[in-house]
């Protein structure tokens, strides 16, 4: 396959990331032939810095996917409550789709689009772009190597900085109805890498969560340089524009938005603050894992213990600690990787993609029923949250049906 002609649903920020590192990789090869933005400026934006001259503009996207069937590709990133319908429409034409993470926002529009999968011939890269980073594979391929043995326990977090907090304070991500909260949202692929690393299936879950912090206050806002705190809020744009150094390759690029300055406590955010939840899966594996709004930077952290050894993992450090038994002295893994963002997946997974394309038995690392796995398992976790109980992992059952 000399070209690959692709589609773009929604211009935002993962898209232009996919597009940007497509345009850098093959160059020539990639046939950008059809955008699709309800704001017909930013597609024309889209189609001036990425596209072709005879790339096709639409703001409907049913249009774009009825005329253009013949698609090699379409990479679907809109809000999530959109998802449903531009997968499900795209599947029954038996495109290939890279699917923006999360799957859906609800469960039901989850399982919706799964059976419109199943009865189709459609291959699908989930946009878990951490499936794709050096820094993961490596914690996975000890894993496989049997660096642990068997794993009891599993503990992981992720603290998220003021830039990446704005884009769930003041952007669609703020309305649970559109984004599905917080865990979904910013951590199903935490859960997805959770339940590759562990290799067996959930079993109950329980979570316990907060939302006291990003709460409405008077006398601030309601923009950034109207108000009187913009010289020492975290989140001031104006404070940004002085002390952040920002790079294209720096996972955080895209979620800059000088313009988007409205104050973050008072912008009628419905998310919750922090979370905190506890599954246990198959074989007796203990699993803990947190997500917090608000933190000084950006970090996830991972510990896994197993009966030959324990690894602890800081990806913004992009290092690896690894103990093994009888207190021997650790290995410290230093990770190298491609300078995009992601700690280096948003190159490894438009690469993937491509090859998914021009090779049907490639099978993505991601996979469709990975993320409809890590999809239910959030929901799960909202759900035990939201009754103040532990609950029994039912859903599997309805997995059966969908096609690998």
């Amino acid at each position: 396959m000399d070209e690959i002609n692709l589609g773009f649903v929604a211009t935002g920020a993962r898209n232009s990331v996919y597009a940007r590192n497509l345009r850098r990789q093959f160059g020539d090869r990639v046939r950008i032939a059809a955008v699709c933005d309800v704001d017909e400026g930013r597609a024309l934006d889209f189609k001036r810095d990425y596209g072709q001259e005879d790339t096709r503009i639409y703001t409907d996207y049913g249009k774009l996917i009825e005329e253009n069937e013949d698609l090699d590709g379409l990479l679907v990133a809109p809000p999530n409550h959109l998802h449903e319908e531009v997968a499900v429409m795209a599947m029954r034409r038996g495109m290939n789709l890279l699917l923006e993470k999360p799957l859906a926002h609800t469960a039901q529009s989850c399982m919706n689009i799964a059976r419109a999968y199943t009865a189709s011939e459609s291959r699908v890269t989930m946009g878990f772009v951490l499936r794709y980073t050096p820094f993961y594979r490596t914690i996975m391929d000890m894993l496989m190597q049997g660096k642990v043995g068997r794993i009891v326990t599993l503990s992981a977090d992720e603290v998220v900085g003021p830039v990446l907090s704005t884009a769930f304070l003041r952007t669609w991500r703020a309305n649970a109805d559109y984004s599905g909260d917080l865990l979904l949202e910013k951590c199903c692929h935490d859960l997805d890498l959770i339940n590759a690393m562990v290799g067996v299936e959930p079993v109950r879950a329980a979570a316990f969560a907060r939302r006291d912090h990003f709460l409405p206050q008077e006398g601030l806002g309601p923009r950034c340089p109207d108000c009187d705190i913009k010289d020492t809020c975290s989140y001031s744009t104006v404070l940004w524009a002085r002390e952040v150094e920002w790079r294209e390759d720096d996972g955080e690029y895209e979620y800059i938005d000088f313009d988007n300055d409205l104050c973050v406590y008072n912008d009628g955010n419905t998310n919750v603050d922090r979370q905190s939840n506890l599954i246990e899966y198959q074989d007796g594996i203990l699993v803990h894992f947190n997500v917090t709004l608000g933190g000084p930077t950006t970090k996830r952290t991972i510990s896994i213990v197993g009966t030959e050894g324990r690894i602890m993992g800081d990806f913004l450090e992009n290092r690896i600690l690894y103990y093994p038994m009888f207190d021997k002295p650790p290995e410290e893994i230093q990770i190298q990787h491609e300078r995009s963002g992601h700690g280096g997946g948003d190159s490894v997974i438009t690469r993937s993609f491509m090859e998914s394309l021009e090779n049907p038995d490639r099978v993505p690392e991601a996979s469709f029923k990975d993320g409809l796995k890590s999809a239910l398992l959030a929901f799960l976790c909202d759900r035990a949250r939201d009754e103040g109980r532990f609950l029994p992992a039912v859903y599997l059952g309805e997995l059966d049906s969908i096609r690998d």
